[in-house]
C-alpha cells in the first residue's frame, strides 16, 4: 500500500529528491531517525496530524540539552495545554536539515516509546510519498518527479485547524454517511469517530461491538 501526501506549500523545481527509511511500529506509527543539535539519532514519529515539532521530554531530558525559552498553547488529543518551547534548534533527518526550528516540549506518559514528533511542516517544501511496502518516505520536488502519479487516486484535502482532513464515508444499513476525518499518521491506525459525529448521524448501536480482552 502506498499513499501520496501533498505538502507542496512552496516548491522549488529542482531535479533532486531524496528518500528517508522508516519503520512501521507495532502501534502502526511511522518511525524515522532524527538528530537534534547534532545529538545521537533519536526515534521520532512522522505525524501528518501535527503542525509542529515536539520533543518527548519524558525520554529526551537525559539525551538533549534543550534550552526552553518560551511557552505556547498546544492542541492535542487531550485538548489544549500550555507547553514550554525551545527555539533555534537544528533538526536533521537523513540529508534534510532545518535550522532555527522550534521544539515544543511535551511530557508524554512513560508508555510512549518515541523520542518526539516530526510534524508535516518539516517537509512543507516537498510532495511526500509514503511507501508502506518499501517503508520509505520519498520526497519529490514536484508531481513531475513521481513516476506513477496516475496510479494514485486523488482525494480532495482541506486544512482545518492547520491539520489535513478528507471526506470519509461509512454505511448505516443502506444509508451512506459522510463526514470529514483527519489524516493522522501520528495515531495508532484505528479509525475513531467522536461522540459528536456519532450522535449527529445516529451511529450508536448500529455496528457489531468487538472487545479485545
Amino acid at each position: 500500500m502506498k499513499s501520496l501526501f501533498n505538502l507542496c506549500l512552496l516548491i522549488t523545481f529542482v531535479e533532486a529528491q531524496g528518500t528517508i527509511p522508516f519503520k512501521l511500529g507495532n502501534d502502526y506509527r511511522i518511525y524515522i531517525k532524527a538528530t537534534i543539535n547534532n545529538s545521537e539519532p533519536l526515534d521520532f514519529i512522522f505525524d501528518t496530524g501535527a503542525n509542529a515539532m515536539v520533543a518527548n521530554t519524558t525520554k529526551t531530558d537525559s539525551k538533549l540539552n534543550l534550552e526552553f525559552d518560551g511557552n505556547t498553547e498546544n492542541t492535542g488529543a487531550n485538548g489544549i495545554t500550555n507547553q514550554k518551547v525551545s527555539s533555534s534548534n537544528t533538526i536533521r533527518i537523513g540529508e534534510f536539515e532545518r535550522k532555527n526550528e522550534e521544539l515544543i516540549g511535551v511530557a508524554y506518559p512513560g508508555s510512549y516509546v518515541f523520542d518526539g514528533v516530526i510534524g508535516y511542516p518539516f517537509f512543507e517544501d516537498y510532495l511526500v510519498e509514503i511507501n508502506y511496502e518499501l517503508q520509505k518516505l520519498i520526497l519529490h520536488q514536484s508531481n513531475k518527479t513521481v513516476d506513477d502519479i496516475n496510479s494514485y487516486e486523488k482525494l480532495k484535502m482541506t486544512m482545518t485547524g492547520e491539520v489535513p482532513f478528507i471526506d470519509f464515508s461509512v454505511f448505516k444499513a443502506e444509508e451512506e454517511v459522510e463526514f470529514p476525518v483527519m489524516i493522522d499518521t501520528g495515531f495508532n491506525g484505528t479509525l475513531i469517530v467522536y461522540h459528536k459525529i456519532a450522535s449527529k448521524f445516529d451511529l450508536g448501536d448500529q455496528y457489531e461491538i468487538n472487545r479485545i480482552s
